[in-house]
């Protein structure tokens, strides 16, 4: 029973086909058959024909959506390359920007601190102002260590001569004996009788260790109220010794009286001029001191400005980069828009082309439709409407492209059982 019921089903698959050309054909004259067999064989190439031309272009297109595809892929490596750079130049950018906000604020800083010290100075020159505008006039002590102690009072734009000439002529009224020293207001009675003509005693007057000209000011000196100037007396000690030391210093006087000049004012101008070339050596020493200190100043500022210009040149070319790379970055994205867009077409044309060889197969399932290829073109008709929709409405353009490649390949067999 089982061997009936396959030997039926063979021969329903393979006989009845030919059995239902034969009936097709019965009544039929020969030239007619002919003739229908020749249509139909050529009808059949025609069609081989035309598949095989289908095949080929959908395989060129697909090449081309590969092809396009691997640029689409290429493209975004290279903008997620970009991106990672941008990345790097964009955190360079921000620790640019703190140090030259930090590198700002030290100059304001220190800009700051120099303003402070400049206020500083000129409310200390306002205040000495005012407090000479206040107190025209101070109280000075005169101080002679063998001789006495005495206070002047001076105005600050008086010269010192007359201060000098009022201690000398003190000094020659009362034999030069130390004692208590005079109030003010005798002081001031003596400062204003005249001296002498001849002085005999020389003295030499130093403020703060420093020799003061009879000429300066108490201000150009830079005295206060109660400050003290030192006197020392010039004295010739190669006279009026006792006779017992004259023959030890017998050798010693003849050096001092070879060096020695008569003249007090010679001598006085020499122990200044000694004086004078010891303090101009200190001026010197300060003066350079104090030039170094504004070279040094000035270097330490001028460095600081070239920070801020270098700083300023960094952002302004670091900010031109990200122009550029923001402009190529747009222009990338149009090209991959663009890609986009042509690979868009590109399976809009391949959808049609397969909505065109949909319609060829139907048209040969209507034409021929109990022949065994066209029972082979109408399976692999409903396998690729089958196919088709899902491929369409993918959202993965990848997974478009690999969903068209089966029903491309499927095409093989039939083209081949056509053949």
């Amino acid at each position: 029973m089982l061997h009936t019921e396959s030997t039926h089903v063979v021969f329903t698959t393979l006989y009845a086909p030919a059995e239902e050309a034969r009936n097709s054909v019965r009544g039929m004259e020969d030239n007619a058959v002919h003739a229908k067999y020749i249509e139909l064989f050529a009808e059949l190439k025609r069609l081989e024909r035309d598949h095989a031309k289908e095949k080929q272009k959908l395989v060129k297109d697909k090449d081309a959506a590969k092809s396009q595809l691997t640029k689409t892929n290429q493209t975004k490596t290279k903008m997620e390359n970009l991106a990672r750079e941008l990345q790097k130049d964009n955190k360079r950018l921000r620790e640019d920007g703190k140090r030259l906000a930090q590198c700002v604020e030290d100059a304001q800083d220190e800009l700051l601190q120099m303003k402070n010290d400049i206020a500083k100075r000129a409310s200390k020159a306002k205040i000495q102002d005012t407090k000479y505008r206040e107190q025209p006039d101070i109280v000075v002590k005169v101080v002679c260590r063998y001789r006495a102690e005495l206070f002047f009072k001076i105005s600050r734009k008086t010269k010192l001569s007359k201060l000098f000439n009022a201690w000398t002529d003190r000094m020659e009224r009362t034999g030069g004996k130390k004692g208590d020293g005079k109030n003010i207001a005798e002081t001031n009675q003596a400062s204003n009788e005249p001296s002498s003509a001849n002085q005999a005693m020389q003295f030499i007057f130093t403020h703060n260790g420093r020799s003061v000209d009879a000429d300066m000011t108490p201000e150009e000196a830079g005295m206060e109220d109660k400050d003290e100037i030192l006197a020392v007396e010039l004295m010739d000690l190669t006279e009026n010794t006792t006779e017992e030391y004259q023959e030890i210093l017998e050798p010693h006087y003849q050096k001092l009286r070879k060096n020695w000049t008569e003249e007090p004012q010679e001598a006085k101008r020499t122990l200044e001029e000694i004086f004078d070339g010891v303090v101009r050596e200190r001026l010197k020493e300060v003066l350079r001191q104090y030039e170094l200190r504004e070279r040094h100043f000035e270097c330490v500022i001028r460095s600081k400005e070239l920070e801020v210009l270098l700083s300023r040149a960094r952002a302004a070319e670091q900010k031109q980069l990200a122009e550029g790379e923001k402009y190529r970055t747009g222009k990338r994205e149009e090209e991959i828009s663009q890609l986009k867009k042509e690979l868009e077409d590109s399976q809009n044309s391949q959808m049609q082309m397969f909505e065109k060889l949909i319609q060829c197969c139907k048209e040969i399932q209507n034409e021929m439709p109990n022949n065994e290829h066209a029972q082979r073109l109408f399976t692999f008709l409903q396998e690729l409407e089958q196919r088709t929709p899902s491929s369409a409405n993918s959202q993965n353009r990848t997974g478009m492209v690999n969903g068209k490649k089966a029903p491309a390949d499927s095409q093989q067999s039939p083209a081949g059982s056509l053949s």
